[in-house]
């Protein structure tokens, strides 16, 4: 089927187990799979062409459906701009599925310097080791926005990420 990009199959990238346990469909149209694509190949891509090893994907494309059961927020770019028709995509990276001697920390600063990015996400985890990176793409109108996410009374927050 088709390629995402070099480095990514369009099964890892539509790839939910939310579909699957609710028994709905998670297909991107062609305008959210072009979307897609240009996070994968300006974000995606250059960090796994500098490291040389596969790095792994935990979230890429959500249907809008799929976003609304896993209670996702209705602006969520993973969204591949579906509904808004903005030409913008995420995806979450984390580097323990493959542990590839690379870490969390190190995805999240090598992306902070050396690629353009609409939003740079710090997720969870602590102040030494994020969960997951969170990279997104906006064409034309990236706003480098750099955050944390952090939980407060079971609710996500999103914090200006401030340097350890």
């Amino acid at each position: 089927m088709t390629k995402i990009s070099k480095h990514i199959g369009y099964n890892e990238a539509t790839k939910s187990a939310t579909a699957v346990r609710h028994g709905v469909d998670n297909i991107p149209n062609a305008f959210e799979l072009e979307n897609m694509k240009m996070v994968a190949n300006e974000c995606f891509e250059p960090l796994r062409e500098h490291h040389g090893a596969p790095i792994g994907i935990t979230s890429f494309f959500r249907s809008s459906l799929v976003n609304s059961l896993i209670g996702g927020s209705g602006s969520s770019q993973h969204c591949s701009g579906g509904s808004s028709n903005k030409e913008e995509s995420a995806i979450d990276i984390d580097a323990d599925i493959y542990n590839n001697g690379i870490s969390n920390c190190y995805i999240f600063n090598w992306l902070r310097k050396n690629v353009e990015f609409d939003q740079l996400i710090w997720e969870f985890g602590n102040d030494s080791e994020p969960s997951w990176v969170h990279v997104s793409y906006r064409k034309g109108a990236n706003r480098s926005q750099v955050l944390k996410a952090i939980k407060v009374n079971g609710k996500t927050k999103y914090l200006k990420y401030e340097s350890n």
